[in-house]
């Protein structure tokens, strides 16, 4: 018995184990730069992000303002459409004013030749 405890001793003597503050230093180092790298990627994901934001805002500003713009264009066309195709107008047109009314109207029937062919 005594045999065994001695090897089981000797066994203990060859592994060498590092101490504790070695084993925090490196930890703690490493834990310093890699919270340091995360925090830079974190913060350039969000920059970019914002910026991508900002950046559509500002698209859809302009987006907007043409938009008003077009608008309005289409309503003062539509303005003069109306303005042009009113009676008042219509009246007051040189062309309408120069035609002439019919003396006998020549009314045609649904049921007769419209065009006539000579032979």
């Amino acid at each position: 018995m005594s045999s065994a405890l001695f090897i089981e001793n000797k066994s203990r003597r060859t592994v060498r184990k590092k101490t504790l503050s070695q084993r925090i230093e490196f930890g703690i180092t490493s834990l310093t730069f890699f919270t340091i790298v995360l925090i830079a990627i974190v913060s350039l994901v969000y920059l970019t992000h914002a910026n991508q934001n900002a950046t559509k805002g500002y698209i859809l500003k302009e987006l907007q303002v043409s938009q008003a713009n077009l608008l309005t264009a289409n309503e003062v066309l539509d303005m003069q459409k109306a303005e042009k195709s009113s009676l008042r107008s219509l009246e007051e047109d040189v062309k309408i004013r120069s035609m002439v009314k019919p003396e006998q109207p020549l009314y045609v029937r649904g049921d007769s030749l419209v065009a006539y062919k000579k032979r």
